[in-house]
């Protein structure tokens, strides 16, 4: 091709896209602004917020307090087990409803030298409400919980000595299904369960312990503390109750009608005003003294309470007037 045709050609439609295309192999082509990705600055680290505080003020001892509130709710699958173990000092309300699911309200004190210490321990001190090993479980988190090795290293990690050893305590109220499985330990503190069908154990280490209107098969055993049960209809649905108390007193109101097989043992006479069956060939007026074996009515499900040191009284509800 000569000069003269190479001039025509490049003057031609295909020659002057020939000409971009090699601009755009060899050149490239800039990008504008426009089109260049956008600069993915990371975000900021936020803290973690504080939980809504309800109280704060200063202990007799000097110290600054505060109270704050934490809530938590989680779907509760039928016929599991909720395990519940709390912080060395603190109190728990169970309530059964109709509802499948778990609600937790914790209010948690907390103690310290500077509004610094007690925003620190906001953060460290709570609970984990989730799936464990065997069953769905409500932990108590701080220092001096009862965790194990790591997951107590991770609560103290960066925390003063000082700050480990101050007293705090978590108080919980839970709702919780009416047909639930539960394993409760409680080291100083009240617990009070109601309205609950099912598989339930429970250790109180110092503490009153009141139970009412229950159902399947309950063990407890309370080390220091009163315990009191209320039987709100006429039999126990389920193979029945059984509880023991190291040091403490056992008040039981039953409604009048009410049938049960009873075993009570204390280490005081017996105080019941309530009418036991003693079987056909014992009189009604028999003494009782510190142990008995009886019925309720026509009998029925296996009531047991003792007590080392202590009575049992049985309450009539209504009572006699």
């Amino acid at each position: 091709m000569n000069c003269v045709s190479v001039h025509h050609f490049l003057r031609s439609s295909a020659g002057r896209w020939l000409v971009i295309l090699l601009a755009i192999g060899f050149l490239g082509v800039p990008a504008r602004a426009q089109d260049k990705p956008p600069t993915q600055s990371k975000p900021p680290v936020m803290p973690e917020p504080l939980p809504k505080t309800v109280a704060e003020g200063t202990t007799p001892e000097g110290r600054m307090f505060r109270e704050y509130l934490k809530t938590q709710k989680a779907r509760f699958a039928y016929a599991r087990t909720l395990k519940i173990t709390l912080p060395p000092t603190g109190n728990v309300t169970l309530v059964g409803s109709s509802r499948q699911e778990v609600t937790v309200e914790a209010r948690i004190h907390v103690e310290g030298a500077t509004p610094a210490d007690l925003d620190e321990l906001s953060r460290r001190i709570g609970f984990s409400l989730g799936q464990g090993q065997a069953s769905f479980e409500l932990v108590s988190i701080g220092p001096q919980a009862k965790l194990s090795r790591k997951e107590k290293n991770k609560a103290i990690e960066g925390l003063s000595s000082n700050l480990q050893k101050l007293p705090y305590r978590i108080d919980y109220t839970i709702q919780i299904p009416e047909y639930t499985d539960l394993d409760i330990s409680v080291f100083e503190g009240d617990l009070n369960l109601s309205n609950t069908y099912g598989g339930i154990v429970f250790r109180v280490q110092k503490g009153n312990v009141k139970l009412t209107s229950l159902g399947g098969t309950v063990v407890g055993a309370v080390g220091i503390g009163a315990v009191r049960v209320e039987f709100q209809s006429l039999s126990w649905r389920g193979s029945g109750i059984k509880v023991l108390s190291g040091t403490g007193d056992i008040v039981l109101s039953v409604p009048r009608g009410y049938s049960a097989d009873v075993s009570l043992t204390a280490s005081e006479p017996l105080d019941i005003q309530y009418r036991l069956n003693l079987g056909e060939e014992v009189p009604e007026d028999t003494p009782i003294g510190n142990q008995v074996r009886a019925r309720f009515g026509v009998g029925g499900a296996d009531l047991t309470f003792a007590t080392q040191k202590g009575t049992i009284r049985v309450l009539q509800y209504p009572p006699i007037r």
